[in-house]
């Protein structure tokens, strides 16, 4: 956006409906209980939304059917990528045209939003790369199938799905198999923990929001939090269930991502009712338009590089030609992807 558009859009209201904190304090009656209170809230949200498919996991009574659990995956996906886009690349572009931004950020380029997004994908790409590759090379001799590969939940059949393993020999269990962890639980590992630090960092610049906004603009933005928090959760726990994790790392991981949110609107209230932090002004714009972008970067790489490329491999596992209700579930699977993209990105006109 040029430098005359980006006055145009302030002049229509189009960046103040998307900044998160802006370039000078919110005005109006300020409640700390109110905000406490939504401390509270958020937490309880974080928290059902992200052990909702741990206790699934763990708790008997309340396992799923295995084809739930692929379209809670689809679902996830969904989320990821447009909280990528709308929530974080989206709001980052915005920020970087707000008044107070210097207008040596403005001049000098005018997608720096869409910059930092494609360098930590490009980021993305080589520490994935070279994580895989130590793990390959730590792994590789533990990892016969029956062995390593059973034991990280891995089978022959979800492997080949993938197109990750390189079998040799004939069809009486006497082929070597290679199975390079990288397609499986790797693979679902770094997809879990790249994750759990882009939607941490950004729940705690949204958290932050809430604390430093007045009290008629915390109401609307709690109730917009708490389902994106509940949704991010569930994508979250999706695929921290899907990781083959121990449980504490779990545990601990759904916590942290849990309390960021709260984390974030306690310093707000903090610094409003302390006045000894400045969480609004040029500084606070600049760098949360940087780390939006990075994280909206590192989200779009998570969601079309290693999330999506589970989609076709589930949809042979479980609606391959021949199996029963094949057409249904293929379209529930679809419907899933979608309806997770399309709950966030309506979300993204409050948040």
């Amino acid at each position: 956006m040029h430098t005359t558009e980006r006055t145009a859009a302030r002049a229509t209201g189009h960046v103040d409906r998307h900044h998160h904190g802006g370039c000078s304090g919110e005005k109006g009656p300020y409640s700390a209980g109110l905000h406490v209170m939504a401390i509270f809230v958020v937490l309880a949200a974080s928290l059902v939304g992200t052990l909702i498919p741990l206790a699934g996991k763990y708790v008997p009574c309340l396992r799923l059917h295995p084809f739930m659990f692929v379209l809670g995956k689809c679902a996830a996906t969904g989320v990821v990528l447009a909280v990528a886009m709308i929530h974080m690349i989206n709001h980052a572009a915005h920020a970087f045209g707000e008044e107070c931004v210097p207008d040596s950020w403005k001049q000098s380029y005018d997608a720096y939003a869409f910059l930092f997004a494609m360098i930590a994908a490009i980021l993305m790409h080589a520490l994935e790369t070279q994580l895989v590759d130590m793990f390959v090379s730590s792994e590789a001799p533990s990892s016969p199938l029956g062995e390593g590969g059973e034991k990280r939940g891995v089978t022959e059949g979800e492997e080949r799905a993938d197109g990750a393993a390189d079998v040799t020999g004939d069809a009486h269990h006497h082929s070597h198999v290679v199975v390079p962890v990288s397609g499986g639980a790797t693979h679902r590992l770094l997809s879990a923990l790249f994750m759990e630090f882009g939607v941490t960092l950004h729940s705690v610049f949204i958290g932050l929001t809430v604390g430093i906004t007045n009290d008629a603009g915390t109401k609307a933005l709690l109730v917009a939090l708490v389902f994106h928090q509940m949704f991010e959760g569930l994508a979250l726990g999706s695929r921290l269930a899907d990781a083959s994790m121990r449980m504490s790392l779990e545990l601990l991981l759904a916590l942290i991502f849990s309390i960021s949110a709260p984390v974030g609107t306690a310093v707000g209230v903090g610094a409003v009712v302390g006045s000894k932090v400045a969480v609004t002004g040029t500084t606070f714009v600049v760098l949360q338009a940087i780390f939006d972008s990075l994280c909206g970067g590192i989200l779009m790489y998570l969601g079309f590089v290693l999330m999506l490329s589970d989609f076709p491999a589930d949809l042979r596992k479980h609606a391959a030609a021949g199996m029963a209700h094949r057409g249904w579930k293929r379209l529930a699977m679809f419907v899933a992807l979608w309806a997770g993209a399309g709950i966030m990105a309506g979300i993204g006109k409050w948040l």
